[in-house]
């Protein structure tokens, strides 16, 4: 009998091998070929997302702007009580030091007849994601809060998004970093402050644009 258990722990021994080190070293390999394929493409998906909030919360601002001027008949900046001409930066409350609401506007605060009474604070709001940023520039005299132009950008993306009030178009430009004030052009009463005569102009601050190999301008073009 001790020969035959001899036997078999011996021919368990041969059939219990491990992994050779060749084994190994090609699993691992094909972990790091899929790892580096995988990452930049989670990266840019990610990108992709911030960028689309910071499209959604454009056009939601462009809905608040026009509910705006159907009461007062006049559009606001994003500076400190509506004021016309080129606005500051917005933020969501999350991200002070500045809010997203222009705070209270004063009677004709923003032209010589509108709006036709004070508007207690917030004035008018914009809903604004988590790390996104706004401006609005509106006219200025002698057409004073009649056209507006803004811009939106996410800080972790790479697009800033753009509109006008005087076309139905939205645009874009490459933008990288923090958005700073300065992003969207002055806005001038009946011109397309972003695209005229069908030639791109360059953006402002976070906006002014970098070439990307195939993946857009460094001017502002219809999106």
């Amino acid at each position: 009998m001790g020969g035959k258990q001899m036997k078999m722990k011996m021919k368990m021994k041969k059939k219990s091998k491990g992994f050779t080190l060749i084994e190994l070293l090609i699993v691992v390999a094909i972990i790091a070929i899929l790892a580096a394929i995988a990452i930049p493409q989670f990266s840019a998906y990610r990108i992709k997302g911030y960028d689309a909030a910071a499209l959604a919360d454009l056009r939601n601002a462009r809905t608040a702007q026009e509910a705006f001027f159907s009461d007062w008949q006049v559009y606001a900046s994003s500076a400190a009580g509506g004021a016309a001409g080129n606005g500051g930066r917005l933020l969501d409350n999350q991200n002070t030091p500045t809010s997203n609401s222009t705070g209270a506007i004063a009677q004709d605060g923003i032209s010589a007849s509108a709006p036709s009474a004070a508007i207690a604070a917030p004035g008018l709001q914009f809903g604004i994601s988590q790390n996104v940023s706004l401006e609005a520039n509106t006219s200025g005299a002698p057409n004073a809060g009649l056209g507006y132009t803004m811009a939106t950008k996410n800080s972790n993306g790479d697009r800033c998004y753009g509109v006008d009030s005087d076309t139905s178009s939205i645009y874009w430009v490459n933008g990288s970093g923090v958005s700073i004030v300065g992003m969207a052009p002055a806005s001038i009463y009946g011109a397309d402050d972003f695209y005229p005569a069908g030639k791109g102009v360059a953006g402002g601050g976070a906006c002014t644009g970098y070439p990307v190999a195939n993946q857009g301008s460094t001017t502002w073009g219809p999106l």
